[in-house]
């Protein structure tokens, strides 16, 4: 008994296989191009939200993981999550070691810088909510 499957015979045709090939690889090369030819508008960037009680500063990585935040040494807690400019994803601070940013950041309950958004030249001119313009933003809402 012989459980193996046959191979084909010596003068057996390849083209249906190289037809079967050709036409997988068509369909691949025209799914990429498809993708590739995305609309300009599903690839814009979404402008960043920051929450409440952000502030701005200027940050300079001395050595992960001191900083200088707006001229004070300060030491970064464990888990704190920096945002870079270009793509917001996350950044190591070693990576930025002797770089200076104009930065949004957000300290926790203790005190410690918890989150760090690196600016683009557009997000420095925004300016962001003082502290009075939330106050007067909370009592509007708490008037029916």
């Amino acid at each position: 008994m012989n459980r193996c499957a046959r191979p084909p015979a010596p003068n057996a045709p390849l083209l249906p296989r190289r037809a079967a090939l050709r036409r997988l690889l068509a369909g691949a090369g025209a799914a990429s191009l498809a993708l590739l030819a995305a609309p300009a508008h599903a690839q814009a960037r979404v402008a960043r939200q920051f929450p409440m009680g952000t502030r701005r500063g200027e940050i300079t990585f001395t050595r992960p993981p001191q900083v200088q935040l707006n001229d004070h040494v300060e030491q970064l807690g464990p888990g704190t999550r920096i945002h870079d400019a270009a793509t917001n994803r996350l950044v190591f601070a070693s990576t930025l070691r002797g770089q200076t940013f104009t930065v949004n950041y957000v300290r926790d309950s203790a005190g410690t810088v918890r989150e760090i958004w690196i600016l683009t030249p557009h997000e420095i001119e925004q300016k962001l909510p003082t502290p009075l313009a939330v106050d007067v933003w909370r009592e509007h809402r708490r008037e029916p």
